[in-house]
């Protein structure tokens, strides 16, 4: 299949998986706003993982910044696991991905539609998890991004 043909039915079937924000303010500045932000929306950073210095110490060259942030609500995951089902796990944490290249920092995180995360878990109501999830994603970076422009 034609990489045109894949991209227009991707588009209509599945839409924007990657939901992506830019700013002009600094790499560091928004990292500090996302784990600010993260903190009031009730979620924890669990991990953040430097993809530069990854780069840098395999002699790679990176000519951006890039880390992953993961985060996480552990009483919502604790009860996502336990009263609906193990395979959900598949799904956290939840990641944002902040990057720097030519002056410009991006946010960006994977927005799954409730439709496609109950294909996923055709057993499980999951849809109103991945609504409420996606929305709680969509605030902190809008926070980060409100604030780390200030």
């Amino acid at each position: 299949m034609k990489k045109k043909v894949k991209k227009f039915i991707s588009k209509k079937v599945i839409g924007d998986i990657v939901e992506k924000h830019k700013t002009n303010a600094p790499f560091d500045k928004v990292i500090e706003n996302l784990e600010e932000a993260v903190k009031e929306n009730n979620f924890s950073v669990v991990g953040i993982h430097d993809l530069k210095d990854t780069y840098e110490r395999k002699n790679l060259e990176a000519n951006f910044d890039y880390k992953i942030v993961q985060i996480c609500n552990a009483q919502k995951s604790h009860g996502a696991l336990t009263n609906m089902s193990h395979d959900l796990g598949i799904m956290m944490p939840k990641s944002i991905v902040v990057a720097r290249k030519d002056g410009v920092t991006t946010l960006r995180f994977m927005k799954m539609k409730p439709w496609m995360v109950s294909l996923m878990f055709p057993d499980i109501d999951v849809a109103p998890i991945s609504k409420m999830v996606t929305k709680i994603m969509r605030d902190i970076v809008a926070q980060t991004i409100e604030k780390a422009e200030k």
